[in-house]
């Protein structure tokens, strides 16, 4: 038998002020040496303010979540993985080693954490159709239907873009990082050159499948006809970018690995043309212009996002265009034209609601229900009937990604492609164009 003594009681640290740091450092011992051991390079520290005399939230779990600095991708951490990090010993406070979640959180405490890793999810190949718009030995380029997962994740291990293109190229069932799992969660590999279409690298599980990136996501590129894995088993499939589960339209798929080098380059430096279009409710006062409000998780409910100001509270820059391609409803109602600047989780939807025009169908961000059909209905423009069945029929947020633009990684051909919206969207719009008769 050996005598461990008793782990030092917790000492308060005292700092005039809040502050938080990221680590850079590797899976390999980068990380500061006395941090707690990581097989993830998620780490940081977060220091709760000396002068307020109760932190909130109070326990640590929630306080992690709440003030952890955004990820490389734009995004938050779940408070579930902080509670498996927390189990795993890869968190103390004040140089020991928290053991429970609910623990209380003191002022001045420092807290350090190396985040757990995501666990893959197995992805098989499926028969699923594909509105394919182009395809040659290095990109496919596809017409996502609203409704279809881009990234297999908790919940959505079938029915995905990936499943459909594993099974299009001939792949086999293999484990992928699930959702937009960072490299360091997934793997011991270096090379962080994808992108996703616009945001976060670490999300809900519910919002997974609800994420439309457009930035690095940090996870390497696998060949989908050679089924490249990484040293843990998990592969990676060639997904540059997403849209959300409810986002119709166009979307590029790396088929190997110098393809998806040079697109993921592309979307990093902003040289991919996106156009979206949505039916948005009301109309901006302003026909044409710019939104630049900074994103990050919404400090009242961690499944969505919102304008945050200030990078300590998680917000990062965020700049949308837009212009009004048709006024509907008599104004109740327009058709906007999106151009994005940055790429952050859910970032046209936000920026919407922020200028108080949000996206039809979006039951997230404002835009469906009641208030809907109340603002269908103003000044006349429909009957309540007439406005409940518009709001009935947008069943899922009218975004559409119409145009995608970019160089092609092998003959370096600019190419542009170009898919209408789907029925739903079309049906919506010409009842509300109808109404501006």
């Amino acid at each position: 038998l050996h005598h461990h003594p008793p782990p030092p009681p917790r000492r308060r640290h005292h700092h005039a002020r809040w502050r938080s740091s990221v680590s850079a450092a590797g899976a390999s011992g980068g990380a500061a040496a006395d941090a707690p051991p990581s097989s993830s390079s998620s780490s940081f520290e977060v220091v709760a303010p000396i002068d307020v005399p109760k932190p909130t939230p109070a326990r640590l779990d929630a306080y992690i979540a709440t003030h952890a600095p955004p990820s490389e991708g734009g995004g938050g951490i779940t408070r579930a993985r902080v509670v498996a990090s927390i189990k795993a010993g890869l968190v103390d406070v004040n140089g020991v080693v928290a053991r429970k979640a609910s623990e209380r959180v003191s002022p001045g405490d420092v807290i350090r954490v190396a985040l757990k890793p995501t666990p893959p999810t197995e992805a098989a190949p499926e028969d699923i159709p594909l509105d394919v718009k182009y395809e040659d030995e290095h990109v496919l380029v596809v017409n996502k239907p609203a409704g279809m997962v881009v990234h297999p994740a908790p919940g959505h291990s079938s029915g995905t873009l990936v499943n459909a293109v594993l099974f299009r190229c001939g792949c086999p069932a293999m484990r992928v990082a699930s959702g937009n799992a960072s490299t360091s969660d997934a793997s011991s590999t270096s090379d962080a050159s994808s992108t996703s279409d616009g945001e976060d690298t670490d999300v809900d599980a519910d919002m997974e499948a609800d994420v439309d990136d457009d930035e690095p996501s940090y996870s390497p590129p696998t060949l989908p006809n050679g089924a490249r894995n990484t040293a843990d088993g998990v592969a990676r499939p060639g997904i540059v970018h997403r849209l959300d589960k409810g986002t119709s339209g166009l979307i590029v798929v790396a088929k190997n690995e110098a393809a998806h080098a040079s697109l993921c380059e592309q979307f990093a430096t902003r040289v991919v043309r996106r156009r979206y279009l949505a039916i948005c409710l009301g109309s901006p006062e302003q026909g044409e212009g710019r939104v630049d409000a900074p994103i990050g998780r919404d400090p009242r409910d961690r499944l969505k996002m919102a304008v945050v100001r200030g990078e300590s509270r998680g917000g990062r820059r965020a700049a949308s265009n837009y212009k009004v391609r048709a006024s509907l409803a008599r104004g109740n109602a327009s058709l906007v034209e999106w151009r994005l600047e940055t790429g952050r989780t859910h970032q046209i939807r936000v920026h919407a609601r922020e200028i108080g025009i949000p996206i039809l169908g979006d039951e997230t961000y404002g835009g469906a229900g009641n208030g809907a059909e109340e603002r269908l209905r103003s000044k006349g423009a429909m009957t309540p009937a007439e406005a409940k069945r518009v709001a009935k029929i947008s069943r899922r947020p009218m975004l559409h990604a119409q145009t995608l633009g970019f160089r092609h990684p092998r003959t370096g051909e600019e190419m542009d492609f170009k898919a209408e919206p789907p029925e739903d969207f079309a049906e919506v719009f010409e009842a509300l164009r109808d109404a501006s008769a």
